[in-house]
């Protein structure tokens, strides 16, 4: 019975420590306001709008708000390395990597310095001291499932590639391969799959399942306000490892980073269209 006790509290903190660590999110939904939400986390309207970058009480369901800064980042102190730190949060240093692509030698950090640890969080691992702990596989199934949507995704990406380097143009029809705008590149992308979009980024956000951040795969749909009004008005198709496939309007078709200074702050949602 003891030892019954001491492996449940173990797995109830486990779990905790989990949610604590993605507490710094918020998913908006459907008759959400920024005051209501700011009340949920004791905080203000002002702050939510500034971490947000916020220029109006407008929000949307699915768009995904910073509520506590303070657990999205970790400033850097004397004594500290790249590894103590993902040692700390759990997590590690390559995963701390491709949320800092600024940090070009992972064994020099500065005192000060802002870490951000956003999406590279985990729950901590939990050791198996029983027996009677028995663990879930998935099923063949599953199994399929998850190889198809895996199959899928790389084909989208491949898709997209063979873009790389078509020009921008504003409301480009998705019939045209040799320029695009952004959500007419996604339309003509999943399309090309098998898969139907609307034709603006603000529509395209309101299909499929949102995800959070740290949970993106290949194929999601990444969206951003880069005008900080509320509005979504750019989409681009994540890739993996960070990277984006989207259509700028000084690049054309092209990779970025989501995690760039430009871009990290901009993100507002995702969504999964591949099930």
């Amino acid at each position: 019975m003891k030892k019954s006790f001491i492996l449940t509290g173990t797995i109830i903190s486990s779990l905790l420590a989990g949610q604590t660590a993605f507490a710094s999110n918020y998913t908006v939904q459907k008759g959400d306001t920024l005051w209501g939400i700011s009340k949920k986390y004791n905080t203000t309207v002002e702050t939510l709008k500034q971490m947000n970058h916020l220029t109006s009480d407008l929000i949307f369901p699915g768009q995904i708000l910073k509520v506590d800064e303070k657990k999205d980042t970790y400033v850097v102190k004397s004594g500290d390395t790249l590894s103590k730190i993902a040692k700390q949060f759990n997590t590690t240093v390559d995963a701390l990597l491709k949320m800092n692509p600024e940090i070009s030698n992972p064994n020099f950090i500065k005192v000060g310095q802002t870490i951000y640890l956003s999406g590279s969080v985990t729950t901590p691992v939990q050791k198996q001291t029983t027996s009677s702990v028995s663990t879930v596989s998935a099923t063949p199934s599953e199994n399929s499932t998850k190889a198809v949507n895996s199959s899928l995704a790389d084909r989208i990406i491949q898709i997209g590639e063979k873009y790389l380097g078509a020009k921008y143009l504003y409301g480009a029809s998705p019939s045209r391969t040799d320029a695009f705008d952004c959500s007419s590149f996604t339309m003509r992308v999943f399309s090309e799959a098998g898969i139907s979009l609307p034709r603006n980024s603000a529509a395209q956000s309101q299909v499929g399942t949102p995800v959070s951040f740290n949970r993106l795969q290949k194929a999601d749909l990444v969206f951003f306000d880069t005008d900080f009004n509320g509005t979504i008005n750019h989409v681009g198709i994540y890739a993996g490892n960070g990277q984006m496939l989207n259509v700028s309007t000084s690049k054309g078709v092209s990779y970025a980073s989501i995690g760039s200074s430009y871009w990290k702050e901009r993100l507002v949602k995702a969504v999964r269209v591949i099930n």
